[in-house]
């Protein structure tokens, strides 16, 4: 993938005729995922997924015209997980969560998918810009969105900088899952490195 990468991504084509199979649709994709994770995006391609999903390369091609179609459209997928705007819980409960799941990420599909990125995108800034684009933006455009309705609520200050909270918050989880082999490491709770963090951050502070 090259730095024009994202030019071949198009918007969802209106197709005619009879309705796509979901199902088959979630195959392709999952099968696509499992594929990248194992692969890297340099050795990614579509024949792999095709035996892997079960299905002829005509059958992807029709539903993905191009190899960054069908990357495109597998990468959207690993945002299922994204919160909804309906966030129960306080601020604290919300952000244990959300950055539970980043402590996590190493470990899984995701996570490996995101190492892959993050390598070989040294060499291929296209690359880097259409993961951080499909994946990494929404991921953290939801997390600023959490800290502001905290500030907006009044349970964070107000004029803290949220895009500064979120590297503050993230750097911490991405270490504890890098190393969460490590007893020492494994063994620190989310809820402390969270309750650390805010006392920094929440009104109580304001001096």
């Amino acid at each position: 993938m090259t730095a024009s990468a994202q030019d071949h991504v198009h918007e969802p084509r209106v197709r005619k005729g009879r309705p796509r199979d979901e199902r088959i649709d979630a195959g392709i994709t999952t099968a696509a995922l499992e594929t990248l994770a194992e692969n890297g995006f340099e050795r990614f391609c579509v024949e792999d997924v095709a035996q892997r999903a079960g299905v002829a390369k005509t059958t992807i091609y029709r539903r993905f015209p191009t190899r960054d179609d069908l990357l495109a459209g597998a990468l959207e997928r690993l945002n299922d997980d994204l919160v909804t705007r309906e966030r129960p819980g306080s601020i604290r409960e919300q952000l244990v969560a959300a950055l539970g799941s980043i402590r996590r990420a190493p470990g899984t599909m995701r996570g490996q998918i995101l190492m892959h990125a993050a390598a070989e995108g040294e060499r291929d800034p296209g690359l880097a810009a259409f993961v951080h684009e499909r994946v990494l933006a929404p991921r953290h455009a939801a997390l600023r969105e959490l800290i502001q309705h905290g500030i907006d609520a009044g349970e964070l200050r107000p004029g803290i900088d949220p895009d500064a909270v979120i590297a503050v918050l993230v750097g911490p989880m991405l270490y504890l899952g890098m190393w969460r082999m490590r007893d020492e490491v494994s063994a620190i709770p989310d809820e402390r490195v969270v309750d650390l963090l805010l006392s920094g951050l929440t009104r109580a502070n304001d001096s």
